[in-house]
């Protein structure tokens, strides 16, 4: 039996800065001599951290084969530093044991900050975020790492990182014409017949659209009739409905957003520009693409910059 992917948990780059900066004091108190990242994972963090603190930032790479620990930059710091090492997640392997031992044998005193870190880390680092059982933190440099495609090669990835991406799309608007609200209000149940006799639209996103994934906003109610068309055109792949007892009409980007994150997809393409911005602000790391119907826009938002105008 195949196990579903654990959620993703965002961690956008206002989420990174905002963790970082919750130690900063703390760390000034501590008397680092400098920062250490783990490239590439904890790079951004380790940048951020070192800034703050007045600090270099100095950085060791990892082979994963050998389990072989080395310095990414030419310069190291001096020996018997006290250096704050940084990595994005503290995760079930060895790159972060393996390199608290390389900076240790070389006789640097060693304090851990991880992004990220839950109950099945191998290392308890002494700074960090704990994330909540059945999460997975999901990074912006690594954003196609959480997809089951990736999970699949444990790690050790045969093609470029881009062609494990997940793609998900919205259904009325992108694969057929999205009919007005106020006709399902007046008449439904010819509004849904006429709905059913629909073609798809002529111009759709440039994706194999055959196995894709649908998250649609049409209630579970609709399964039975949305799958019949579904098949009739040639779209086969898996379908996410609204579950009404969870999500209202009003929710419906809320519910698109939580499958997103349930079912672990890099990208969507929705077809409503409102709710494109409200799934971007709930799933912060997926890219969320508007389609016009002709068109593809990136959606760029953040849950935690929202402005206040009076």
């Amino acid at each position: 039996m195949t196990l579903p992917p654990r959620r993703a948990y965002s961690y956008d780059y206002t989420r990174v800065e905002s963790i970082v900066a919750s130690y900063i004091s703390q760390w000034r108190q501590a008397g680092f001599d400098a920062v250490v990242a783990i490239a590439r994972g904890g790079l951004v963090a380790g940048m951020m951290a070192s800034t703050e603190l007045s600090l270099p930032l100095y950085a060791v790479s990892y082979s994963r084969p050998d389990r072989k620990v080395s310095w990414f930059t030419a310069a190291y710091p001096e020996q018997g530093a006290h250096v704050l090492l940084i990595e994005d997640i503290a995760g079930r392997g060895t790159t972060l044991s393996d390199s608290i031992e390389f900076l240790r044998n070389l006789g640097f005193r060693v304090s851990v900050f991880t992004l990220a870190y839950d109950d099945q880390s191998r290392i308890r680092p002494d700074f960090g975020m704990l994330i909540p059982n059945g999460y997975r933190a999901w990074f912006p440099w690594e954003r196609t790492s959480v997809t089951p495609q990736f999970d699949a090669v444990h790690n050790h990835p045969d093609r470029a990182e881009f062609e494990y991406a997940s793609w998900a799309i919205d259904l009325d608007g992108v694969l057929l014409m999205d009919l007005p609200e106020e006709q399902y209000a007046r008449a439904l149940q010819e509004t849904l017949a006429q709905r059913d006799q629909l073609v798809p639209n002529t111009l759709l996103p440039g994706l194999d659209l055959s196995q894709i994934s649908i998250i649609t906003g049409r209630p579970e109610q609709d399964r039975a009739r949305t799958a019949a068309w579904l098949n009739q055109h040639g779209f086969h792949g898996p379908l996410v409905m609204r579950d009404e007892l969870r999500h209202s009409v009003p929710e419906t980007a809320q519910h698109k957003a939580e499958a997103i994150l349930a079912r672990c997809h890099t990208h969507f393409i929705e077809s409503d520009a409102a709710q494109a911005i409200e799934i971007a602000q709930l799933a912060t790391v997926a890219k969320i693409i508007w389609w016009n119907g002709g068109q593809a826009m990136l959606v760029q938002a953040s849950a935690a910059t929202h402005l206040h105008l009076i």
